[in-house]
């Protein structure tokens, strides 16, 4: 099971569909999407129900988010230094064990609130260091050159996991009850821990090892951001749009529950076709690899414009096109997002990087998630999605004005090792 640097490469022109080892990982995160994406649509219903509060939907999501800023860094250099296989897998159980604790409590008569509010930084925790190894590892499962179709490939299936998690959410919510549901989340976990057992390629190589001291580690990747222009901006960019649109989850749920009545099966069809379009970004972001900055700005606009258009309409058909629109739209902007901050990474950086990536995205997402809350609570989710809508087009037509993620030098995403010397 440990990463060893010894098996067989990625066989560039290969396609993924032929790849058991990128299968192997695709579908342990697929299956791990579908319990997130159940998790999210039963989580806030199961708080709302408990307590009618949006706050406290807001507190017990900041609470899970904190771990990433005390721990994002950190957690980059743990990747690049050890087996990220095993941190991946043992993230997987402890998040298994962790969520099944909330249908255990339901069933035995335990109050399931507090549950919820002890299990949210240890879940935060795993989440932290999970992705840490997660998103550093694809460079080395599928090779470089691959990295684009990759990414959109995960896309996919991430937003497949969405297709049909908010559905079953809302059915099962409906019917067993949102404790209930999340043991469905627990199961995802151990699959996703089972198909990382059997993955035989190593999920980095032995060269990419990082030595030196924790504090030397985490410095050289902080200055390798600080001296890249381009993916500074751009780590900046995703930052400030992160901080708009973390809570969309939870204010969607609000508005559609709250503002609209709607019942929670109408909500999981809403996602749903959120999903469907998230799927049709991820399918045409490989295709477009000119001026990544514009598309990424582009699509953000196009998410940013659905939501303020969401805030305002009660009819169903206009709402399900504005959420296919949304969908596309930040499908597109996160894969291209994704793939350009990678191929601008060295490999021996990657964890260091992309967690600090991680960090400056999330960092504020606690004092996002609990201002969402508090602003639910003082004004509507009609109002409270409008301003993340408007905040979303202000950032990125700010950003476009200054010019360095749309400028002519910054036209073509490399995709090759020659092409990124």
């Amino acid at each position: 099971m440990a990463d060893t640097g010894v098996a067989d490469a990625p066989r560039t022109g290969t396609s993924l569909l032929r790849d058991r080892d990128f299968l192997l990982f695709a579908s342990g995160q697929g299956a791990s999407a579908l319990g997130d994406s159940l998790s999210k649509t039963a989580m806030p219903l199961l708080v709302l129900v408990l307590t009618g509060s949006g706050l406290h939907m807001g507190l017990i999501a900041m609470l899970s988010a904190l771990p990433m800023l005390v721990l994002g860094v950190p957690a980059g250099a743990w990747a690049d230094r050890f087996d990220r296989r095993r941190m991946m897998l043992w993230s997987d159980v402890g998040r298994a064990v962790l969520i099944a604790l909330v249908p255990i409590a339901a069933v035995a008569g335990v109050p399931v609130l507090p549950v919820l509010y002890a299990i949210a930084v240890p879940i935060g925790v795993l989440y932290v260091v999970f992705e840490a190894a997660c998103l550093s590892c694809v460079p080395a499962l599928v090779g470089r050159d691959r990295l684009g179709e990759a990414n959109a490939a995960l896309s996919i299936g991430n937003a497949l996991g969405y297709v049909a998690g908010p559905s079953l959410a809302g059915v099962l919510v409906a019917t067993v009850g949102g404790a209930t549901a999340l043991g469905v989340d627990a199961v995802t976990f151990a699959v996703s821990a089972a198909t990382l057992v059997f993955i035989r390629r190593p999920l980095q190589m032995a060269t990419e090892r990082a030595t030196g001291t924790m504090g030397r580690q985490v410095r050289d990747g902080l200055q390798f951001i600080a001296g890249h222009r381009l993916l500074r901006v751009t780590l900046m960019y995703w930052a400030a749009i992160t901080f708009f649109t973390a809570p969309v989850v939870i204010c969607a749920t609000f508005f559609v529950r709250e503002d609209l009545g709607w019942s929670p099966r109408v909500l999981g069809v809403i996602i749903t076709v959120y999903a469907v379009g998230a799927i049709a970004g991820a399918l045409l972001a490989p295709r477009l690899r000119h001026a990544p900055g514009r598309l990424m700005v582009g699509g953000t606009v196009v998410g940013g414009v659905a939501l303020l258009v969401l805030s305002v309409t009660s009819w169903l058909p206009l709402t399900l096109f504005v959420a296919l629109l949304a969908g596309v739209g930040e499908s597109f902007a996160t894969v291209v997002y994704s793939t350009l901050r990678a191929q601008l990474t060295p490999d021996e950086l990657l964890g260091r990087v992309t967690t600090t990536a991680q960090v400056a995205t999330f960092a504020l997402r606690p004092l996002s998630v609990f201002v969402a809350g508090v602003a639910l609570e003082a004004t509507s989710g009609a109002v409270t999605l409008a301003a993340i809508g408007a905040g979303c087009v202000l950032v990125s037509v700010l950003v476009a004005a200054g010019g360095t993620l749309v400028s002519r030098d910054t036209t073509h995403i490399p995709t090759t090792t020659e092409e990124r010397q």
